[in-house]
């Protein structure tokens, strides 16, 4: 099917087209000789034939750039399934032997330890926690390639209330202050909530991890043309440098290797906002803070 861009340049085709066949009128039927009365025919001929040039080589590169858009989207997915391919398989040689390591040190804690060999168990059986936590943030990135996203409507209010209550218990024992803001004239928004759920949550968890006692913690949403949600806090912030790879997948910023986390979390919050379509940003300044905005456009439900 012609493409709209490519409609246009029919006509100029067509009358360029027209410029040859005068062409071959001129030069074959009468046996090349020119009278004065053929002058207007030939300026006709040679401005005819530029317009078909013209939008035949428009023609030619728009169908070029197509061709170039086809072949860069499957390398992409291909790129993308690979990946997920990857992941999944990370995961599966990756669980059997952290259960079986971690049953093994659950009994080791059990028997006669001194207390030096104690503190070695007890940090063993942290960092494989924390290896599994990180295999299963893994598993949940690869998955969000492969699997459709469960559109429904999402009351907006009702969903942020809900997390800042299962939220606030952790902030105000740790000393932070968080508060909520709202601003809404919809009722709902089409998304994938437990999606939504886990992004918004990977971001506060990031927030309070990067903050300390004293520091103010704020989750704003609002809704216009766009879904905007936005998490930011007074905490430690990170260097300009550092900012293009927090999104990168294990990435952890130098001065922070010591907090505990997995470098996927951030990762994960782009890849669902990329699921629905949206963008992420971001914006800190060492000792100031950090803000994280995704911004997501409204969707609709695929008809079958």
């Amino acid at each position: 099917m012609i493409q709209p861009k490519q409609r246009r340049y029919l006509l100029p085709a067509a009358l360029g087209l027209m410029g040859l066949l005068l062409l071959v009128r001129l030069f074959l039927i009468n046996n090349s000789v020119l009278v004065p009365e053929d002058t207007d025919i030939i300026f006709l001929v040679v401005f005819l034939s530029i317009a078909m040039v013209t939008a035949i080589h428009t023609i030619v590169r728009i169908s070029m750039g197509y061709l170039r858009s086809l072949s860069v989207q499957r390398a992409r997915r291909e790129t993308l399934a690979e990946h997920s391919r990857f992941l999944l398989r990370l995961d599966h040689e990756l669980k059997n032997p952290l259960t079986t390591l971690r049953a093994g040190l659950s009994t080791l804690s059990l028997t006669a330890l001194d207390e030096q060999q104690r503190q070695m168990v007890e940090t063993m059986k942290q960092e494989t926690t924390r290896l599994s936590r990180l295999v299963a943030d893994l598993r949940k990135l690869a998955e969000l390639d492969v699997q459709p996203l469960n559109l429904v409507p999402v009351n907006i209010e009702a969903f942020i209330d809900n997390l800042v209550q299962i939220e606030r218990e952790r902030f105000e024992a740790g000393g932070r202050t968080f508060t909520s803001e709202v601003e809404t004239a919809e009722k709902s928004w089409l998304a994938d909530e437990d999606l939504l759920a886990l992004a918004v949550h990977n971001l506060l968890d990031n927030a309070y991890k990067y903050t300390r006692p004293g520091d103010a913690v704020q989750l704003k949403v609002v809704i216009q043309q766009e879904m905007l949600i936005q998490v930011s806090d007074s905490g430690a912030g990170i260097a300009e440098t550092a900012l293009p790879l927090i999104w990168e997948e294990l990435y952890r910023v130098e001065q922070q290797q010591k907090i505990p986390g997995s470098g996927i979390g951030l990762a994960l919050v782009k890849a669902i906002v990329e699921r629905h379509d949206g963008t992420v940003e971001i914006g800190s300044k060492p000792g100031q803070g950090t803000a994280v905005s995704l911004h997501l456009p409204p969707l609709k439900i695929a008809s079958n």
